[in-house]
């Protein structure tokens, strides 16, 4: 298995996941005044935590992976891990009024997580592929794949993975049912945990900077006497 890549995508994620004396991690800022907290020092901003807490799994998913670990293993329980901050994140969306096509239009790694775990979890035609391998996308290909039939994010995943279709679910099994020397060309997780880092900070400056927002969320999460 080609183990640096996730080995890198970990010490990536560790920059916003850091959970030192100082709180280091990406969502602990949504304690502070500016953004969600209140005026005590005795506050806390539960979806901070929550939202803190999918992160670090990644991170400590990450760091549990050995040399002689599988590479599709490897790539699911990661990708799946992913989408469960997709999600968290999906419904703080919802309940402050980020729309989907701003979601689609500008965090777009947030809908590509979501269509590579909806492709593991609701596989269609894949599952009757016999015995796929995968590669990641910027991984040379060797002579071995020269004639194998590729699927990848934007000519297999993108277009079927999207939402239940009966219609697209019978194209799947058109194109791989009962087909060997198929070749799953995965996103590098690095790329991946990069996107979503990045995406995590602009939320919360889109917090600080919407006091619509604010007003929203301290309402529903701010809690003055905690402490």
């Amino acid at each position: 298995m080609n183990t640096n890549q996730f080995y890198l995508a970990n010490r990536e994620i560790l920059k916003i996941c850091s959970n030192s004396t100082n709180c280091e991690q990406v969502f602990c800022k949504l304690h502070e005044k500016e953004y969600l907290g209140l005026d005590t020092n005795r506050d806390h901003v539960c979806i901070a935590c929550n939202l803190n807490d999918s992160i670090e799994k990644i991170h400590k998913f990450l760091s549990s992976l050995k040399e002689d670990d599988d590479i599709e293993y490897s790539f699911t329980l990661f990708i799946l891990l992913c989408y469960l901050s997709v999600e968290k994140l999906t419904i703080v969306f919802k309940h402050i009024g980020i729309t989907q096509e701003y979601v689609e239009t500008n965090w777009k790694v947030l809908i590509e997580i979501r269509k590579w775990a909806n492709f593991i979890k609701h596989p269609k035609g894949f599952l009757f592929s016999h015995h796929p391998e995968y590669i990641f996308d910027n991984q040379k290909k060797v002579e071995k794949y020269n004639d194998w039939k590729e699927i990848n994010y934007k000519n297999f995943i993108e277009p079927f993975y999207y939402k239940e279709d009966p219609g697209k679910y019978k194209q799947t099994i058109s194109q791989i049912g009962n087909k060997k020397n198929i070749l799953v060309v995965i996103p590098d997780p690095v790329r991946i945990v990069k996107e979503l880092s990045l995406v995590c900070n602009k939320f919360c400056d889109k917090i600080k900077n919407n006091e619509h927002f604010k007003e929203i969320l301290k309402d529903e999460s701010s809690l003055a006497e905690y402490y």
